[in-house]
């Protein structure tokens, strides 16, 4: 006599830890490390963890002693947003679920059917609401870039450029480079290379995917339909002449480190900056992180971290990323052209242009983002409560169940807690289309 198999919720738990490892696409080529300090029994680390950065030292030629100091910094990974009931403010965080409602019926399908009918849309939702915040952070904390607004990149050339931008930030060559970009921009750049001196089993996979593949041009290309989208301010005037920026400002470090720099910009037009925009500023220009020496010959560019300026603003305060830090263990610029004030020039902002759209494809080293997970507690009172991470994924997900007799349901919530933060954003190039 046939037995009746009835689904229990630990394989339903299970199964919605697979499908979130498999539909996030972003985080795959993040960094994971730091998920277990938010997952310690009683280490009360709150919801942020402060991330150290390794030390760098800049050396002493000749026998003499010359003791340099030892200099950790820190950037904070915030799981959720505690900033909505009071706390921190993270944009690039949430609690997150969804909630769903079957009955004990749907139980008796097979575990294949009920993760296609019920698991799968539920967490591919979860999923998306990940992927997109990751990919809003990156492409706010990102200010190297290359390519055009409006047109997609039909030469290999310009993500080459990209990645001599990575190397020239430090970035290893070899491994953990990752191409994140729209399908549009894909459909390009696939298009553009068909006809290239190319190992005929990587064409013949792009050929049959339609799709840019893994280990091309020295990255692990990735097609994602969140790619974040710039959409840019307002710059008056007929030339970039017209705007200055004061060297003396005290966002200005000639030492020491932060992660950003608060800025005095004036214009004799209206000027109104977008979170994301970038902006380039004369006489400062980029150095390798270790020799510190110039590469390159644009100047080092900043994007800014808040909208700013605005009708009839003519002086404001404009907070930019990374820090403009000219000396010391951690200068990442050098000042040739001295003087009190310093044209600013705007990426790809046409003058007396606004609103100008533009796709940021994500070209990242793994160390450049962190996503932080956190193992949400497990309430008490309820059907059913349960937990499934992965260690080596760095993922975590609960659910929770509840039957209501007057119905036969089972209203159940699938929950994510986590946080995305930028840990070394100079290993990270946006490429605009």
């Amino acid at each position: 006599m046939a037995t009746d198999t009835i689904l229990t919720m630990s394989q339903i738990t299970n199964e919605s830890l697979m499908v979130l490892e498999n539909e996030v696409v972003f985080a795959e080529g993040c960094t994971r490390k730091y998920d277990d300090s938010f997952g310690i029994d009683g280490a009360k680390i709150g919801d942020t963890l402060n991330v150290r950065r390794p030390p760098r030292f800049i050396g002493t030629s000749g026998p003499n002693l010359n003791v340099e100091d030892y200099n950790q910094t820190s950037i904070p990974v915030i799981v959720g947003n505690p900033g909505l009931s009071g706390g921190t403010n993270n944009p690039y965080g949430d609690q997150f679920h969804v909630d769903v409602a079957f009955t004990t019926k749907d139980l008796k399908l097979s575990l294949g059917a009920f993760s296609d009918n019920v698991v799968k849309p539920a967490v591919a939702a979860i999923a998306n609401k990940i992927d997109y915040l990751g990919l809003q952070m990156a492409k706010n904390a990102t200010a190297n870039i290359v390519g055009t607004y409006g047109t997609p990149a039909s030469s290999l050339s310009t993500y080459l450029l990209g990645g001599a931008y990575l190397t020239a930030e430090g970035t290893p060559l070899r491994g953990d480079r990752s191409m994140v970009i729209e399908q549009f921009s894909g459909a390009v750049i696939v298009d553009s290379l068909k006809g290239l001196f190319t190992p005929g089993q990587v064409l013949d996979k792009q050929f049959r995917a339609g799709l840019m593949g893994k280990d091309s041009a020295g990255m692990d290309w990735v097609t994602d339909q969140n790619v974040a989208t710039q959409t840019s301010g307002y710059w008056a005037g007929a030339s970039a002449g017209t705007l200055t920026a004061s060297t003396s400002d005290t966002g200005i470090k000639t030492s020491g480190w932060a992660s950003t720099s608060t800025i005095t910009l004036t214009n004799s037009a209206t000027i109104a900056l977008k979170q994301g925009d970038v902006i380039s500023i004369a006489g400062l220009y980029p150095v390798n992180p270790q020799n510190r020496q110039i590469y390159g010959s644009k100047t080092r560019t900043f994007v800014v971290q808040a909208d700013c300026g605005g009708t009839g603003s003519t002086t404001f305060s404009c907070t930019v990323a990374p820090a403009i830090i000219t000396g010391g263990q951690f200068q990442n610029c050098s000042v040739v052209t001295a003087s009190t004030t310093a044209t600013c020039t705007p990426y790809a902002i046409g003058f007396s242009s606004v609103g100008v759209s533009s796709p940021q494809n994500i070209m990242h080293h793994k160390n450049a983002f962190t996503l932080a997970m956190a193992d949400l507690p497990m309430p008490r009172g309820v059907e059913y409560a349960g937990r499934a991470s992965s260690k080596e994924g760095g993922m975590s997900i609960r659910v929770v169940t509840q039957y209501t007799i007057n119905n036969d349901q089972m209203p159940t919530r699938f929950d994510t807690l986590f946080g995305w933060a930028p840990l070394y954003q100079e290993l990270s190039c946006r490429v605009a289309c």
